[in-house]
């Protein structure tokens, strides 16, 4: 699993990579927006576990890759996919984390024109969740695969977002697995 989160890293660095050669050819020009069928950017989140989950996870930060395919004027859909790591919580002498991989599929609402200004989102989709606990030199982990869901209110400005997020990275255990993220993306590639 390793391997392949690093892998992951590594895809998504490269990526991110590429948006400064892609942004130097794209124009600037808000009226090219609608003759762009699919959009790609990335975005740099800031994470806080709430409630029952702050107890046994720290405070995180990651990277989301972003998908955006305009349905209708004012309405997309989207697909998200990232890493997000989190600080040790010290619990009873033990370290414990949950790193995530998010794979989410939602939906993207503008209130305002030209896909400019506030915007509302909805996702669902799974949470590969890593949970480690370390104590006195021996260490466990697992892997759990959950289905989560979340809302989230943000603002776009030309090729930039900012956005805030709830998710339940567990439905089953809705309230025992929040997150508030906050973050900010970048919009490099329009096809």
């Amino acid at each position: 699993m390793k391997k392949l989160t690093m892998a992951a890293m590594a895809i998504l660095f490269c990526l991110s990579g590429a948006a400064s050669a892609q942004s130097a050819r794209r124009s600037s020009s808000m009226s090219s927006v609608h003759h762009e069928t699919f959009f790609v950017s990335t975005e740099l989140e800031f994470g806080m576990p709430i409630g029952n989950y702050s107890d046994v996870n720290g405070v995180g930060g990651g990277v989301m890759l972003v998908g955006e395919y305009p349905l209708l004027d004012a309405l997309s859909a989207t697909a998200r996919i990232g890493f997000q790591y989190h600080a040790n919580k010290t619990v009873a002498a033990t370290d414990v984390h949950v790193h995530s991989i998010p794979i989410l599929l939602g939906a993207k609402y503008y209130l305002m024109p030209d896909r400019q200004g506030l915007f509302g989102a909805l996702e669902l989709g799974l949470f590969d969740l890593m949970t480690s606990a370390s104590s006195g030199g021996v260490s466990q982990s697992q892997n759990d695969l959950k289905f989560g869901t979340g809302i989230g209110l943000g603002y776009a400005m030309k090729q930039w977002n900012a956005r805030v997020n709830l998710h339940s990275q567990d439905v089953g255990h809705f309230g025992d697995a929040l997150m508030i993220t906050a973050g900010v993306g970048y919009q490099f590639a329009g096809f």
